[in-house]
């Protein structure tokens, strides 16, 4: 699966496939500006319903909660509006950030680790117990027209299959990952 990003900021994007099946919008409000939401837009109804925040406040360590699991399959439009996020866990419950380099490692809901590394500064996602070290996740830049003006063509993820199901979670530990490579110095 290959997942498009609209801008280059994590703070403020959408990531989508071509045919908006999933699709999700990381937003961070001016009025709030250490919580960043990720929504998920449900394509029968077209409403828009948060499935996870990230409380990133400088001076402390990250916070993330997620959608309560016994609310997120629930299929009608009164529990959908009414679906609650779980209670706040630190960060390193789904992703132990490495301190001396960008990267870390990455926890799916079944207990396997990841590793979040980079190849010619682009993160790739491994498996930590492959020995062929396959990227499971890789991570595609955005490319400008001659460099500079407008971009020819979106950055994006691309995703194999086993992680399907913990896309919320993937798409949280990239925004952490990418924002410490983004806002350290290594």
């Amino acid at each position: 699966m290959k997942m498009e990003f609209a801008t280059n900021s994590v703070r403020n994007t959408t990531l989508a496939t071509a045919d908006d099946d999933p699709y999700y919008e990381i937003v961070t409000r001016f009025w709030h500006p250490h919580i960043t939401k990720i929504n998920k837009l449900d394509p029968s109804s077209r409403k828009l319903t948060t499935v996870c925040e990230i409380d990133n406040k400088k001076g402390r360590e990250a916070k993330i909660r997620f959608m309560s699991g016994d609310r997120k399959d629930e299929t009608t439009e009164k529990k959908a509006e009414d679906s609650t996020l779980g209670e706040w866990v630190s960060s390193e419950a789904i992703l132990k950030l490495a301190p001396e380099k960008p990267g870390g490692i990455f926890v799916d809901s079944n207990g396997v680790e990841y590793r979040w590394k980079t190849h010619n500064r682009n993160f790739l996602l491994v498996r930590c117990d492959d020995v062929g070290k396959l990227p499971v996740v890789t991570y595609h830049p955005y490319k400008r027209h001659l460099g500079f003006w407008r971009m020819s063509k979106h950055a994006m993820l691309e995703i194999k299959p086993q992680l399907f199901d913990d896309l919320e979670r993937l798409i949280a530990s990239y925004l952490l990952v990418e924002r410490q490579r983004r806002h350290r110095t290594f």
